[in-house]
């Protein structure tokens, strides 16, 4: 086991600067083997039962194959992402991932 990162605060600042390049579906967090989106393996993402000013981590779905999408099916509508930079704005602005100016310390997450 090694430390890929110092977990220092300037590390936790640097992702919370810009979270869009380091994001990835909750679904794919503890995969070591995820490879962020490219054009010749996308991404698609839908969110269902989005709530104003609540966090929606668990309201994203995101898939790494085409969804079936039947005619008349009630279903939410996938966006398909080829790139990570794509994906990252989605799920930063889903997740509500706040920026370092909107956090007073650090126990505002880690409590």
């Amino acid at each position: 086991m090694y430390a890929e990162n110092t977990l220092q605060m300037e590390w936790c600042l640097d992702c919370h600067r810009n979270p869009a390049k380091k994001l990835r579906p909750t679904s794919e967090i503890y995969n070591m083997a995820w490879e962020a989106p490219a054009p010749d393996r996308p991404v698609w993402c839908s969110v269902e039962d989005e709530q104003n000013g609540k966090p929606t981590a668990q309201s994203v779905k995101c898939v790494t194959k085409e969804p079936n999408r039947e005619p008349g099916s009630q279903s939410a509508a996938y966006q398909k992402f080829s790139s990570q930079g794509e994906l990252g704005s989605f799920l930063v602005e889903h997740y509500k991932i706040r920026k370092p100016n909107e956090l007073a310390s650090c126990e505002v997450c880690h409590r």
